[in-house]
Formats: C-alpha cells, sequence, structure tokens
C-alpha cells in the first residue's frame, strides 16, 4: 500500500495528539475508578452534540465523494441518546465547559460543510476511529458505574471484531475517494482539528470545580446549546410532563420530528418554565420569540399556546412552593397568543373551518393526526402576524402524496384556502365586505 494513501496521511499526522489525549487525567481517573459520574455524563452529551451535527451534516452535502464513504449504518447519535435516556432520571449536573467546548466543535463542523464539505471526512475520521478506543473504555466505564450496554454503555460497547471490521470497510472507502492533494491536506487539518477540539472537552471533563455544576438544558437535550433550566428538579420534571402531554395530544410532533422533536418539546419545556420567576412583559415577548421561530418551522403558534396551558396545569400541582400569580403568567401569554388567532379568524370561523376538515379527512385520519385542523387555521394567523413561513412550512409536510392520499391532501388546502377567505374578511370588516 502507498504511503501517499489517505489513511496514513491521517494516522501519521494525528498520531501525537491522538496520544496526548491517551494520557488525559480524565482516562487516568477512569482507570483508577474513581471518575465523577458526571464526568462520564459530561462525555455523552459532548458527543451526542458532535455525532448530531456531524450526522446531520454529512447526508446533506451534495458531495459524491462523501456519499461515498457516509453510510448510513455509520450512525451513532442514537446509541449515545440511549445513555443519555438511561441517566435523565439521576438529573446529572452539567460542567458547563464542556458544553462550551462541544459547541465550539460543533459551530467548526457546520462552518466546514459551508465552506468546504469534503473536509468532513476529518472529522468523521475521528469520531469513526474513536470506536476502536471504546474497546478500552467501555469496560473500565461497566465497573466504575456499573453499567451494560442497556443500561448506559450503548455508545461504548462494541463487539471487537465488528468494531474492527467497521474500521478496516471505513479506511477502504476513504482510500479510494478521489481527492486532490489540496484537498488532502485540508482534510488533514481538519482531523487535527477534531482531536484539538475534543483533547478540550476531555480537559474540561476532569478534573473539574463543583462549584461550576449547573443543571442546563444539556441534560435534557444535547443538541439544544446551553440555555437555563429551573434549579428545581420538581420543576424540570413538571416541565417534561407538560411536553409529554403535548406531544400526545398532537402525534403530529412524533409523525414529522420523531424523537429529535420530543427532546426538543422537552427542553423548550423546561425553558418556558424558568419565564414565570421573569415579569409579565417579558414573559410575553419570550414566548411572541419562541412562537415566531416554531411557527417558522412547521409548528403554529396554537401548538404553544396548549403547551403554556399544559406547564401551567403542571406546575401549578406539582411545584406548591411557586406562587400562583408566577404560574399564572404562562396563562396570561397563552391568552394573549389565542387572542392574536381570534383578532384574525373568529372563534365560530375557526371551529367551523376545523371541523369540515375534519369531516373531510375522515375518522380514520382524524383519529391518527388528530388537531391538524386546528394547526392549519392557525398557521394562517400566523402568517398574518407576519411569520413568513407560518404556512409554507405547514403545507409542504402535510400535502406530501409520498405521505398523504389524495383526500386528505384536498382537505388540507381547503381549510387553508377558507381560512385565508375568512381571515381577510375579518380584516376588511364588515363594512367593506358587504358587497
Amino acid at each position: 500500500m502507498p504511503s501517499s494513501t489517505l489513511m496514513i496521511r491521517l494516522h501519521e499526522a494525528t498520531d501525537e495528539i491522538h496520544a496526548q489525549i491517551q494520557e488525559l487525567p480524565y482516562l487516568k481517573a477512569l482507570e483508577r475508578r474513581d471518575l465523577p459520574l458526571e464526568s462520564y455524563v459530561g462525555q455523552l452529551r459532548a458527543m451526542a452534540v458532535l455525532h448530531g451535527v456531524l450526522e446531520h451534516e454529512l447526508p446533506v452535502r451534495r458531495d459524491a465523494r462523501l456519499g461515498a464513504v457516509w453510510m448510513e449504518d455509520m450512525r451513532r447519535f442514537s446509541r449515545v441518546q440511549s445513555d443519555l435516556t438511561f441517566f435523565a432520571p439521576r438529573a446529572v449536573l452539567d460542567i458547563p465547559a464542556v458544553h462550551e467546548a462541544a459547541k465550539a466543535l460543533a459551530d467548526r463542523i457546520l462552518q466546514r460543510s459551508l465552506d468546504a464539505p469534503i473536509t468532513l471526512l476529518g472529522y468523521l475520521y475521528v469520531l469513526e476511529g474513536s470506536i476502536l478506543g471504546a474497546e478500552v473504555l467501555a469496560p473500565l466505564a461497566k465497573e466504575a458505574f456499573g453499567l451494560d450496554p442497556r443500561r448506559g454503555l450503548a455508545y461504548l460497547a462494541w463487539d471487537s471484531a465488528a468494531a474492527r471490521e467497521r474500521w478496516r470497510g471505513f479506511g477502504e472507502r476513504m482510500d479510494t475517494v478521489p481527492v486532490t492533494a489540496e484537498e488532502t491536506d485540508a482534510i488533514v487539518i481538519a482531523a487535527l482539528e477534531a482531536f484539538a477540539g475534543i483533547r478540550r472537552i476531555f480537559q474540561a471533563l476532569y478534573p473539574f470545580d463543583p462549584a461550576d455544576l449547573a443543571l442546563k438544558v444539556t441534560a435534557l437535550n444535547p443538541e439544544a446549546g446551553a440555555h437555563p433550566v429551573p434549579d428545581n428538579p420538581m420543576e424540570v420534571e413538571a416541565a417534561i410532563r407538560a411536553g409529554r402531554r403535548c406531544c400526545l395530544e398532537y402525534p403530529y410532533f412524533a409523525w414529522r420530528y420523531g424523537e429529535r422533536g420530543q427532546r426538543y418539546t422537552y427542553s423548550d419545556s423546561a425553558w418556558l418554565a424558568t419565564l414565570i420567576s421573569r415579569d409579565q412583559a417579558m414573559v410575553n415577548v419570550q414566548v411572541e420569540w419562541l412562537g415566531g421561530v416554531l411557527a417558522s418551522r412547521g409548528m403554529p403558534r396554537i401548538l404553544l399556546q396548549r403547551h403554556l396551558e399544559l406547564l401551567y396545569e403542571e406546575l401549578a400541582a406539582r411545584v406548591l412552593e411557586r406562587k400562583e400569580e408566577d404560574v399564572a403568567k404562562l396563562l396570561v401569554a397563552a391568552d394573549r397568543l389565542a387572542g392574536q388567532r381570534r383578532a384574525v379568524i373568529a372563534d365560530a370561523d375557526f371551529d367551523a373551518i376545523r371541523a369540515r376538515f375534519e369531516q373531510a379527512a375522515g375518522p380514520d385520519w382524524r383519529v391518527r393526526l388528530p388537531g391538524v385542523g386546528a394547526m392549519l387555521v392557525s398557521a394562517v394567523a400566523d402568517q398574518i402576524h407576519g411569520i413568513e413561513e407560518a404556512v409554507a412550512s405547514l403545507e409542504g409536510w402535510l400535502t406530501d402524496p409520498n405521505r398523504f392520499p389524495p383526500h386528505w391532501i384536498a382537505a388540507v388546502r381547503d381549510a387553508l384556502r377558507e381560512a385565508r377567505a375568512r381571515a381577510v374578511a375579518v380584516r376588511k370588516g364588515p363594512a367593506e365586505t358587504a358587497g
């Protein structure tokens, strides 16, 4: 094999920094079985951030060379998320510096994806190679924390023969991808950048100052950034329950966004719970902002309105030390969203359009996707309130012929058409529409 292959270049260039990472205090503490659980869970959260970003970017970049290397069965985010789900009930505190380091590295992945997608192969080399290192880490973590592949060890637990065969196949694909000398250099630089970022993550993981530990949103959703969640575990639990209830009422979340959407529902819910410590004007501003973001991504503001109502119920029932007037701020914000919709489409029209949609959709689809009629009318109102993509972001998905039957698609378009007509009538007023 010639010495100029991409895999050999990557190995030779990164061997030194790889060895440096193996000598960090984190690994030494794990070998001694005295690594804090916060460090281990912090590693999982950091890896979830990196895999989440990289595994999203690789398939969407239209470079056949990336597609020749990347295979769908190489995804590992689901494994790390399985481990984080296992640890979720323990509410393990975050090491903020770890998330900052992981977020900085994720930002570099995104930038490279835009500027030079082929260099993502350098990051893939580093993360794919970590499967071999997991052979060493898995038994140590198993002993230190009493884990197994179904209980917190899925990310690290690999069959040795399968891991080596996976690495062999990856290496063959890497060495056959056509890259120029300049691109090879850039891929190597990207791999060095990835290793340097991972070194910073592991340096932050251990040792750490216990005084810096905090409960952050990464405990619920590693991809959600670093925004705060309530310090009170009961408030976090209430937020999760509210998010779960909202997802059950609207199966649309699961249909369209899957488990990732559920995680974002939980993390958004926890952030909303922090707002009750703010004054009402600030609550309204923050809810208005979030409603605009969500509506432009296919989640009409009626969903946020319902989420706020459910969050109020859960907090009022479970967090007794909170003043009623504080928790009620969520209801005020929900009523404000409803009022904005009523200013565009009257309740009678809203109910009539929704009912006609449900009748046209048929009993089977009413059960499978309840609430869609209300969402369609809400999206029209949201668009009139200035959220430009509110209808398009919803209509495109709900009228996909690969997903829905013709009668459903026709019902969606009829409901939107009627909602627009009624909204225009309300805005013009009776004097202008009488003729």
